[in-house]
């Protein structure tokens, strides 16, 4: 028994540790020997002596990190969560790693509920929610395991070996809790995580055609490919079917100095055209991760209307660009038009432009030769928009795409890729049409997001990743507003998106999953909360109908309440009568006769476990209420161990004995 409690305390230990690394992963370096410790410990335990001489050991790496610790908390350097979670596993470390006899079992569980609570400080993913009802399971066996280990010690017994049958019966009491746990979860009033939640994993500023800063210098190395995901996208009215070509805008730039595009927001305003588009609005839920340099906000262009989710501010910058302050994981519901407009209605445009366009006439120096291929192409058109397909295709069959960056800094230039190596990634190709359109006299600009993405069967929606990181232009046309052009040939168009793994049904499927726990789980709220209600109390809500009418829901809710009523009563007689039922004959006496020992206890006499009740009615003697304590223990024992099932009349005679004696004690 000793052994079997030991164990299971060291795996719940090693649980809580799992559990806090599915939400923290490895920050604490101290999580690696601490998970070593912890499993050494479901299978080794220290002798007394191994235990005394450790001792001092571990109290003296406490007081270190403890003084750490504190010095954190004095002095602001430094994260102070880590430290604090180094000692918690120190401590943890040490009281699984001690002799056992269940009586350190409110330290252990403290510390290991402590580093459960911890990774609440994080975010944790879907493996957390198994290991919490891991967790559970292994408490109740634990705490059952424990109590009989302590009750054995203090009678001097042989701790009984528990069978697996009584194991697996104990373990089936955490379904209660789990139960309750689910019910103060869904009802209980949610307030916000900012107090303990820590920044999520932020994504590298390191993105593969997305940046606050783009820049085509970047040379001598090779780009690869990174499948961390970026966004999932739900179609409240199913998605598009040109779902590969979906352009999730991110971020717009409108100067170049040769090397670099930034954004310079005054004189970036430009008239919101986008009523005039013919297309349909295409509604989008977007569920995103952080970026580490911009608040980006990603939608379909043109973006009509864009409405938070969670707890986030939109803001839409002059550019057109949408950012947002908050410090909640970013979810929100946008609206756009979905497809452009006609070729014939943009061929008809008089380029004339407002002064606010004219800023994304910018140009840095530029060489002869690039100047002069802008106007060969400017020359063979005689329309606007002819002349911007001319570039982009020119671009998409003259060019070859490739994932390997210009070997030195004098190759990693626009007329190098022009002129000499003819292939690049889609910063050149983006960054080449702009220019060459800017040299031609029609505003253009650079723009950064996502392309496409991998639709997901099993959830529902689409898994935007680092490697559908993309870049393309835009083009204004007046009357219209900017029009997006991607001159990045078919092959490269999904950035490295082809040199990642693709998804397959298993990572299709822990993705989902994962969505799933974020949506329904991290980002359950006051707002989905709140709509859970009203949905559940939907029955007997009422209509507004005119003065004399009467709706379903007046007419059916009284009568749907007196069901529930009728139904809850049901189901409580029912409930006690299974349990009376599953009573042995013996049950009531048994309770008259403890209380007529606790009565007796209270008064002097050994409890009931030191005398069995032949013995404790001859103890009785001449004491008060002695007669009456006597025929209450004959009538119990005819019940109990002569196998006679006691009338209602006998029953009756135990529990007025009992009551005598009782009566006789207090005025003794």
């Amino acid at each position: 028994m000793t052994l079997l409690h030991r164990r299971f305390a060291a795996l719940l230990a090693f649980i809580s540790l799992l559990a806090f690394i599915s939400g923290a992963g490895l920050d604490a370096p101290s999580v690696i020997p601490a998970a070593a410790l912890l499993l050494l410990a479901v299978f080794v335990q220290p002798g007394e002596r191994a235990s005394r001489w450790l001792e001092p050991l571990w109290r003296l790496v406490a007081v270190l990190l403890a003084a750490r610790a504190a010095a954190r908390v004095f002095f602001g350097t430094g994260d102070l969560v880590l430290p604090m979670v180094d000692l918690l596993l120190l401590l943890l470390c040490a009281e699984s790693l001690r002799a056992r006899d269940g009586s350190g079992d409110a330290r252990h569980f403290a510390l290991t509920f402590a580093l459960l609570i911890a990774s609440a400080a994080y975010r944790p993913g879907p493996l957390f929610g198994v290991l919490f009802v891991a967790y559970v399971v292994c408490a109740i066996v634990t705490l059952a395991v424990g109590h009989l280990t302590r009750q054995s010690h203090a009678r001097g017994l042989a701790a009984p070996q528990p069978q697996p049958r009584f194991l697996l019966r104990v373990s089936l009491l955490s379904t209660v809790v789990l139960a309750v746990s689910l019910v103060v979860f869904l009802f209980f009033p949610r307030v916000s995580r900012g107090w303990a939640a820590r920044t999520q994993p932020i994504v590298s500023s390191a993105v593969v055609g997305f940046s606050d800063r783009v820049s085509i210098g970047d040379h001598g190395a090779r780009i690869e490919p990174n499948p961390e995901v970026i966004l999932r996208v739900e179609f409240p009215a199913g998605p598009p079917a040109d779902i590969g070509a979906l352009h999730w805008r991110g971020r717009s730039y409108n100067l170049f100095d040769g090397y670099t595009w930034s954004r310079a927001e005054r004189g970036a305003v430009a008239p919101n055209a986008w009523p005039r588009w013919p297309a349909p609005v295409l509604e989008q839920v977007i569920y995103a991760r952080p970026l580490a340099d911009a608040n980006v906000l990603f939608g379909l262009h043109p973006v009509v209307s864009m409405t938070p989710e969670s707890r986030i501010r939109p803001v839409r910058a002059p550019s057109g660009d949408y950012v947002y302050f908050g410090d909640a994981d970013p979810a929100y519901r946008v609206r756009s038009r979905a497809g452009r407009p006609a070729a014939d209605s943009l061929r008809a445009v008089a380029m004339t432009y407002a002064p606010e366009v004219m800023a994304h006439l910018q140009l840095p120096p530029t060489s002869a030769r690039v100047l002069a291929l802008a106007d060969s192409f400017r020359s063979e058109a005689d329309n606007v928009y002819d002349h911007v397909v001319s570039v982009e295709r020119w671009l998409q069959t003259a060019f070859s795409y490739t994932l390997d960056l210009p070997g030195t800094p004098r190759e990693a230039t626009l007329d190098h890729f022009l002129f000499e190596r003819r292939a690049g990634h889609c910063e050149y190709f983006s960054t080449t049409m702009a220019v060459l359109l800017r040299a031609g006299g029609i505003p253009a600009r650079n723009v950064n997001g996502f392309l496409g993405g991998d639709w997901n069967e099993f959830g529902g929606f689409l898994t935007v990743t680092q490697n559908d990181a993309h870049s393309w232009v835009e083009v204004y046309f007046p009357g219209w507003g900017w029009v997006e052009f991607d001159p990045t040939p078919a092959g490269g168009a999904a950035g490295v998106a082809g040199a990642g793994a693709s998804f397959g049904p298993l990572r299709f499927f822990l993705d989902g999953i994962e969505h799933r726990w974020s949506k329904w789980v991290l980002d359950y709220d006051l707002g989905t909360q709140t709509s859970l209600l009203n949905r559940a109390l939907s029955p007997f809500a009422q209509e507004q109908v005119p003065a004399g009418g009467t709706t379903a829901d007046e007419r059916s809710g009284p009568w749907l309440l007196l069901a529930l009523a009728v139904a809850a009563c049901g189901f409580v007689v029912l409930i006690r009568r299974l349990r009376v039922a599953r009573r042995p004959p013996h049950a009531m006496a048994t309770r008259a006769y403890l209380a007529l020992r606790r009565a007796y206890q209270r008064a002097g006499f050994p409890p009931a476990h030191a005398l069995p009740p032949l013995g404790f009615a001859a103890r009785l003697g001449d004491d008060a209420g002695a007669a009456h304590a006597r025929r209450a223990v004959e009538l119990y024992g005819r019940a109990r161990f002569g196998g006679t099932q006691l009338d209602a009349a006998q029953l009756k005679a135990l529990r007025d004995s009992v009551a005598a004696a009782k009566r006789a004690l207090r005025r003794a």
